[in-house]
């Protein structure tokens, strides 16, 4: 999104707000995003600082995630803040050495774009859950557990002692129950003391 300054040039502390829908395109590749519900809603403000121009405000968009335990749809609105200044011309080298991360006032505009698109992108959960205590899919079937039951193993095993858990199991149904038992130990002896 493009930011006509030509009414604040020369104008120091002069301002002005904006507030624009736009397609969100650039989200629509992602894994997590499900699907695009909407525009893009910006409000901003755009103050002359002097050295440049401030871009400050809230960004809104509604989408359609994917939940990271069970992959079903998930209705949400990303919402979150930017705050950026574009300078007038690049700092001096002595100054700021990274001043190449510094956007720059391109002739009367500002090009608003990549800051918008990483604000949104920056703001997506790592992980997005359905219900805070959504139990997601069986491991062995695929099953989503919170709409149908599955005969899989227990899932809360786990799956690095599951050998050793068939192995118990191969004992017991080989070991009879005349040979558990301990007859003629030491342990059914008992002494008595002399006296």
């Amino acid at each position: 999104m493009r930011l006509n300054i030509s009414s604040l040039v020369g104008r120091k502390g002069a301002f002005f707000h904006v507030e624009k829908e736009f397609p969100a395109d650039f989200m629509q590749g992602l894994p997590e995003v499900n699907q695009v519900r909407g525009p893009i809603r910006a409000k901003l403000r755009v103050t002359n600082t002097g050295e440049g121009y401030l871009v400050t405000g809230d960004l809104s968009l509604e989408l359609e995630l994917r939940c990271s335990r069970c992959l079903r749809p998930l209705k949400t609105i990303l919402e979150t803040s930017i705050e950026e200044e574009y300078l007038n011309r690049p700092p001096v080298e002595d100054e700021d050495p990274l001043w190449d991360e510094q956007p720059l006032v391109e002739g009367n505009e500002l090009d608003t774009t990549s800051l918008i698109e990483e604000s949104l992108l920056v703001s997506i959960p790592m992980k997005t859950v359905c219900q805070e205590d959504c139990p997601g899919l069986c491991p062995g079937c695929g099953a989503v557990l919170a709409e149908e039951t599955c005969d899989c193993p227990d899932p809360t095993i786990d799956i690095r002692l599951a050998p050793l858990s068939k192995l118990l199991q191969q004992v017991s149904e080989t070991t009879t129950p005349e040979r558990r038992k301990d007859h003629g130990s030491s342990k059914e002896k008992t002494f008595k003391s002399k006296s």
